[in-house]
């Protein structure tokens, strides 16, 4: 299973480089709860039951949505953006459409 630390570490690796420089790791702890709350929003809409990302293919999304939302740096909701010839949209729930096609279909049920 996927830890907490670990994901920690990739986040380092990818965003600073350093996978031992500890300095954003609150910020990459409320990235990982902001992803794991749109993870279980997006596949178990209406299940408020579930409140444990099922698996580690979950876990490995949750880092890589972590990874762009701190990237995005509170432009989550920007919808379309055009300059110089560069584009940006972003897709549901303000993650890009590679992202999203990632999770499994959402789990049907009934509202409560």
């Amino acid at each position: 299973m996927i830890t907490e630390e670990q994901q920690l570490e990739e986040m380092r690796q990818e965003i600073l480089e350093d996978k031992s420089n500890t300095s954003e790791d609150e910020t990459f702890k409320r990235m990982l709860k902001k992803a794991k709350n749109r993870y279980l929003n997006l596949v178990y809409p209406f299940d408020r039951t579930i409140t444990e990302l099922p698996d580690d293919r979950a876990r490995n999304w949750q880092t890589d949505c972590a990874i762009e939302l701190y990237n995005l740096d509170g432009d989550e909701n920007l919808t379309s953006y055009s300059e110089n010839g560069l584009s940006e949209s972003y897709g549901k729930a303000g993650l890009s459409d590679g992202l999203l096609s990632q999770l499994p279909p959402a789990k049907a049920g009934v509202p409560e």
